[in-house]
């Protein structure tokens, strides 16, 4: 049976419809794999201390198959190579690609970078008055024996600095049915060219480079990476892998967070600290012509500069328990700042609590050391063994121009439980004060988890041992250790 022409003709352009899709579907795959086959030898020719033709590979493979995680790692080769004014374009891409994807680790990173390569940039400023400007025309700068490597510069930034590499720079104008119009000039690192562009002779200049992440996006709709059009069947054959183009690693430019859990040591070194339950002792000091006064602990208005009393203590040594936890920022790789906060509960019955700020510094894969100035104060419970009693700054002259007076513990007033501090061996809180020291550290790696996400960072085993001395009071020393997660 013969059909009929309409329905043969409705068949064949199904037919061709058909293949010609799958024909572009298997050559976009086959895209994504060279794609794919371009960064792992990017990666390999990196570790070989290959970077020029390292970043040619990556330049290659975002053309290929454009991906945010490439353009980035682009960015990374080229501020490695010298390149770093086509380096901060690529950086500020790489951020609008990552915000827009969603993923804060790529996009901190890149701003970082970029930010820190900001005062170094040599920039060329081009003016392209009016009267030159015609349908279709761009301007591109870039390293003139880089054709490909010129940076399209978009006409919000004609007549301001744009980042330029320093070197023997190029800039090129194009535009359909003109002549294309160069200029190149030497340009220092940090320095400033401008250039002004003339009209136009008609021509037929070269087509414009193909493009890359710091040319701006085709207009339209885009699909998220990985979907299909509507009415499309899905790919069939092996997929590239979705993952960044290079192995995961610890970077600059991230929020760092260390939390671990403590136990440890301290030792409480207070000879002396208030104590409100001696309240009522009496002390004797010296007067003029060896004459005596009476004094009781906590009546101040009696006489003043009399009556402000303090207890004296043992050392004190026990179990210190709670908690680290560290906010900062990795300024390098090896680097991080911050504030660091360490503190919890004291057996004998007690506190600790100090913070302040803090660095921490990477000394080898598996070793990290720092410091931390820190402030804070603790408290521990310790056997009274006397107290101290002021002395009016009229009569410390006839008491060997002394402060206070030593108060014996049999004198004391007031009791531990069932206990009189008189009968000695009477426990009591020594209460700090205010403290300042520093605190050090020492980290282990036990378990390196570098990744492209918010997850990255490390399991660790640490020691926190700490030095901190409380004026009029004592010193104290607690030496914690604990596990913890740092992510960075």
């Amino acid at each position: 049976m013969r059909l009929p022409n309409t329905l043969r003709g409705v068949l064949g352009a199904t037919l061709i419809g058909w293949i010609t899709l799958h024909a572009s579907e298997a050559r976009a795959q086959d895209e994504k794999a060279r794609a794919a086959l371009l960064a792992r030898e990017a990666e390999d020719l990196l570790g070989q201390g290959k970077v020029p033709e390292a970043c040619e590979k990556l330049h290659d493979s975002q053309i290929l198959d454009p991906r945010g995680s490439t353009i980035l790692d682009l960015a990374l080769c080229r501020e490695k190579e010298g390149r770093i004014g086509t380096a901060y374009v690529l950086f500020d891409r790489a951020e609008k690609i990552a915000l827009d994807e969603k993923r804060s680790d790529r996009a901190t990173t890149a701003k970082a970078h970029k930010n820190a390569l900001y005062l170094k940039l040599a920039r060329v400023t081009v003016n392209v008055p009016k009267e030159v400007v015609v349908p279709g025309i761009e301007v591109r700068v870039g390293i003139a024996d880089d054709p490909r490597g010129l940076n399209l510069v978009p006409d919000s930034e004609w007549g301001k600095g744009f980042p330029a590499d320093p070197g023997q720079v190029k800039v090129m104008v194009t535009a359909p049915n003109k002549a294309t119009w160069e200029q190149t000039f030497d340009l220092k690192a940090g320095g400033r060219n401008t250039v002004t562009v003339p009209a136009l002779k008609d021509g037929s200049g070269p087509p414009p480079p193909p493009p890359i992440a710091t040319d701006p996006p085709p207009a339209g709709p885009q699909q998220p990476p990985g979907s299909q059009p509507p009415g499309q069947p899905p790919p069939s054959g092996p997929q590239p892998p979705a993952t960044p183009s290079t192995p995961a690693k610890h970077e600059a430019g991230r929020v760092v967070i260390d939390a671990a859990v403590l136990a440890g040591g301290i030792g409480s070194f207070l000879y002396q600290a208030p104590l409100s339950d001696i309240n009522g002792t009496q002390y004797i000091y010296r007067g003029v012509e060896q004459s005596e006064f009476l004094a009781s602990c906590g009546n101040t208005a009696a006489v003043p500069g009399a009556g402000e009393c303090d207890a004296t203590f043992d050392i004190q040594f026990g179990g210190a328990f709670g908690a680290q936890l560290f906010l900062g920022y990795a300024i390098t790789d090896s680097i991080q700042f911050g504030g660091r906060f360490l503190g919890g509960a004291t057996f004998p019955l007690g506190f600790w609590v100090f913070g302040g700020p803090s660095i921490s510094i990477k000394a080898s894969d598996i070793l990290w050391g720092g410091f931390s100035v820190v402030v804070g104060t603790h408290q521990i419970e310790s056997t009274v063994t006397g107290g101290k009693g002021s002395i009016p700054e009229s009569n410390r002259v006839d008491n060997d121009d002394e402060s206070q007076i030593d108060i014996p513990v049999e004198d004391l007033a007031g009791r531990s439980g069932e206990v009189p501090f008189s009968d000695g061996g009477g426990v009591a809180p020594a209460f700090a004060g205010f403290e300042i020291g520093v605190t050090g550290e020492i980290s282990i790696v036990l378990v390196d988890n570098p990744q492209h996400g918010g997850d990255s960072g490390a399991l660790m085993l640490s020691f926190w041992p700490t030095i901190a001395w409380a004026p009029q009071h004592g010193a104290v020393a607690i030496v914690p250790a604990g596990f913890g997660y740092r992510f960075y």
